[in-house]
């Protein structure tokens, strides 16, 4: 079954690094991801996985009464915005929620496991 293990945090902090600082705090944080993008390659060869821009560079769009409305940023009203996506192709949901746990920003900010529709 394919899964989607979204990746949610507070990314306000991160607006307010300085190049430099942000710079250095990703390249502390690099041997955790790169060990989680090793198990997760072991779980699914094939695996995807997507870093997103800041959420403030989203658009948000309707159509109410066949009119095109576009507005700034998420719609949810909360802290935490999907920051990244995984998708793979994993035995069951217990190992998807395995997996998500191993994935280092679930230690600051959370991680949604959902099932993939099969059409």
């Amino acid at each position: 079954m394919n899964y989607a293990l979204m990746v949610y945090s507070d990314q306000s902090a991160w607006e307010s690094y300085s190049e430099e600082e942000a710079a250095r705090l990703r390249e502390e944080a690099m041997p955790a991801w790169i060990a989680c993008f090793e198990e997760l390659g072991k779980a699914d060869p094939n695996l995807e996985g997507f870093e997103l821009e800041s959420a403030s560079t989203a658009k948000v769009v309707r159509v109410r009464n066949g009119e095109r409305l576009v507005t700034d940023g998420p719609y949810a009203e909360t802290k935490e915005q999907i920051g990244g996506v995984f998708l793979a192709d994993l035995p069951d949901l217990d190992e998807a929620i395995r997996l998500a746990a191993l994935v280092p920003a679930a230690t600051y900010g959370s991680l949604e496991v959902r099932p993939v529709v099969d059409n």
